[in-house]
Formats: C-alpha cells, structure tokens, sequence
C-alpha cells in the first residue's frame, strides 16, 4: 500500500481547478445531464456532500459502471424504488423520471441533501412521487419494502451497508433488486458478507470501479489533459465494486 498524502496545497489547488471545471460545465451545457441513462435530468448547482460530482454527472458518466444495471433495472419496471443515502436526488430523482409508474423513498442522513433531493425533485415535475427522509435503519427499511412486488433498492450508505442490508430482519429484501455501493475500506467483509447472505436467492454480479475516457466528449476536446481527467473524476479513496443482486 503507498504510505501518501497529497500536501494540502495540492489538494486545495485540485479543489479550485474542479471547481472552475464544474462552472465551465454549467455555462456551456446549462445544467442538464448531458448523457448516459439518466441524460436530460436537471440538476441544482447545490450540494452536500464534497462538489457533489456536479462535472462527471453533468457529463453524464457519474459511476459509469452502473449504467448497464440501471437500464436493466429500468426494463423491469419497479413500482417501487428506495434510495438510501440519496444525497442530492441524483439517483431518486432520475429514476422517478425514468420510471413514470413508480413511487420512491429517498433516505438521506444529511438535512442539505435531503431540501436539495426534494428541490431537485420538483424541478423535474416528479416531487408528487419522491418522498424524502432522513437515514433509514433496519426498522424503517422494513416498514418500507412493500409487500407481493419487487422493488429497487439503490443504496449508498457509506460502510452501514452490511448492517442494514440483512434479510435476516428485513426478510422483504430477499424479492427486492439491489444495487449496493460496497464500502470495504471501511469494512472489508462487507463485499462477501452480503454476496453470501443474497446468492440463494440473487442472481450476483460484482461491478468493479473502471476505467474514464475524457476525450470521448468533443466539448472537452479543448481543454487541457489535466483539466479533462479531472471533469471525469470521482476522487475515490481506493478502487471500489458494486453488487448488483436480482431477485429470482
């Protein structure tokens, strides 16, 4: 493991660039996702958590990996979604927009994010169908998972994950499709803890952090190589995975 920090300078130099980089964005694209499954959704220039990644998702390839997911999640038709730990809405607002039919619960721990979830909500004409709360525990949860359908849980909790996530108590996840955020620096069982508790029941796919092609977009083509690797970048601590977990 490489023993470094990056020297505060350098990390408040990084900040500022992003920071010109996400306005520059905004001013040549308005503030639209411009691509990827959820392209046309409006986003706030607020957020709560860092930038928000405000210049990969205006790009359209804020955790590219999970595209595919998405899609297929979307052609199986949830009438219900749970976000938990939605920050901004950018999950519960897209797919509330993507899927007309369905009513979604977004969970977020921060009382910011949950005003910008619910503004952002309203300013894609679907704030009738998102209901907004704070964190969400196990009880909650299984107050929440409706009974004889197959809902979508998006979830991003940052390491409560392995907690939360237990059919055990919450038996309704076992006909819920899953899409978790695994956050084994903080944990390390958590990836093959929940891949075991759901692979009865699961078909189990582990998504692993990828790659970013910067010059894909011709809008970026100008700009400098730096400046373009840092419009696609997530500014993750270590390489992180998914699991993507259908129910059978």
């Amino acid at each position: 493991m490489l023993d470094w920090q990056p020297p505060q300078n350098l990390v408040a130099a990084t900040e500022a660039r992003r920071a010109d980089i996400t306005k520059a964005l905004m001013e040549e694209q308005g503030l639209r996702v411009g691509s990827g499954p959820l392209a046309g959704m409006l986003l706030l220039a607020d957020v709560c958590w860092g930038d928000g990644d405000m210049a990969p998702k205006l790009l359209g390839v804020y955790e590219a990996e999970l595209h595919p997911a998405i899609a297929r999640a979307i052609g199986r038709d949830p009438r219900t979604v749970i976000n938990i730990g939605c920050a901004e809405g950018y999950y519960a607002v897209g797919m509330a927009r993507l899927l007309p039919r369905a009513r979604v619960f977004a969970f977020e721990s921060d009382e910011r994010g949950q005003d910008i979830c619910r503004r952002a909500a309203a300013a894609n004409q679907v704030g009738e169908r998102v209901t907004v709360a704070g964190a969400c525990d196990v009880a909650l949860l299984r107050r929440t998972v409706p009974q004889n359908e197959r809902p979508l849980l998006i979830v991003d909790c940052e390491g409560a994950e392995l907690a939360l996530l237990d059919s055990a108590q919450v038996d309704g996840l076992l006909r819920c499709d899953i899409i978790v955020e695994c956050h084994d620096f903080i944990d390390p069982r958590i990836t093959s803890a929940l891949r075991e508790r759901f692979e009865q029941s699961h078909d189990v796919e582990n998504v692993i952090e990828g790659a970013r092609d910067p010059n894909a977009f011709t809008s970026l083509r100008h700009w400098t190589s730096i400046d373009r690797w840092l419009a696609v970048n997530e500014n993750r601590p270590v390489m992180m995975n998914w699991l993507v977990c259908w129910s059978r």
